[in-house]
């Protein structure tokens, strides 16, 4: 079973405000449902309202198979929302509408085994509300073998606070795969070389595979001694929104059709590197923040 763990809320995408398009989002749910459309079992832990947005983004998953058991509803609480405004490169900045209750409680699996792979990340694995629930979520799952990802797509955020920045630190510690685009790593260690960004993390996880996105540079991985770079595919972009989501989505996809999760072979991490960029090319080239329904049908790798 595949898990992805993290925030849904409701995307309102503005291109211009005569041309607005809402969809479900949130970067796990992005991820699941792309996996759900490429008919991987997978299932999203996260939290929702009881409002009329809610009940869309809960049927809109589920039609796109993805498994809701394991999300919250709070009764009487509205759903957030993100207002995205996209600028004339197609990359979004984003306004988001909280609606949490004070109490809150993630819904988690009853148990973990050694073949799931768990996916989380952005500031909602930092937010210190919930930190103890996600903390006792990722070590069970460490704990039973489980593959952990890690997505920080941390963005603009204030990492001074000690209690962010150690659970930053916890996140990256416990993976087995970290993929950072540059700018989270600009936020998160300064401006620096990748080699520097590798010599960063490998301080704090040594053995993680590290990947590096790039945008239209492509992306550039890193697994014990070896180094791949990789170009990114050409695309004529319409929304960048969901391509670091597709890429975790990619990822996913390539671990779970080739059949082998093993972290020691190192040709997985080649295979990881194209399926992430063939998935985010193809979001990039659509308003959706998901791959098309039709994708796995022209995948070109990893389908057996």
């Amino acid at each position: 079973m595949v898990y992805t763990l993290g925030e849904s809320l409701l995307d309102i995408i503005f291109s211009s405000l005569e041309e607005i398009v809402a969809k479900p989002g949130g970067a796990m749910l992005n991820t699941a449902v792309s996996l759900g459309r490429c008919g991987i079992e997978v299932s999203l832990i996260s939290e929702l309202g009881d409002d009329e947005t809610a009940q869309e983004i809960i049927k809109f998953i589920k039609e796109n198979g993805v498994n809701t058991k394991f999300i919250k509803k709070y009764y009487h609480q509205n759903t957030s929302v993100a207002l995205a405004f996209l600028d004339e490169n197609k990359i979004p900045s984003f306004s988001i509408h909280k609606s949490y209750p004070d109490q809150r409680r993630l819904i988690s699996p009853a148990e973990f085994h050694s073949d799931d792979i768990l996916y989380f990340g952005s500031l909602y694995s930092l937010d210190q509300k919930i930190r103890s629930e996600i903390m006792s979520i990722l070590v069970r799952a460490k704990q039973a073998g489980a593959m952990l990802c890690y997505d920080p797509n941390i963005r603009k955020h204030n990492l001074d606070d000690p209690e962010i920045k150690q659970a930053l630190i916890e996140n990256i510690h416990l993976s087995d795969i970290i993929k950072a685009s540059e700018e989270d790593l600009l936020n998160i260690f300064g401006n620096l070389q990748a080699e520097e960004y590798l010599r960063k993390i490998r301080e704090l996880n040594p053995g993680a595979i590290f990947i590096i996105t790039r945008g239209e540079k492509g992306a550039i991985g890193f697994k014990d001694e070896l180094i791949i770079d990789l170009p990114a595919i050409k695309t004529n972009i319409v929304s960048t929104i969901g391509a670091g989501d597709a890429f975790n989505a990619g990822i996913v996809n390539a671990i779970v059709k080739s059949h082998n999760k093993s972290r020691k072979e190192r040709d997985i991490l080649e295979k990881i590197m194209v399926s992430g960029i063939e998935f985010s090319a193809a979001v990039c080239g659509t308003m959706d923040n998901y791959v098309d329904l039709n994708f796995r049908k022209y995948m070109r790798h990893f389908i057996s």
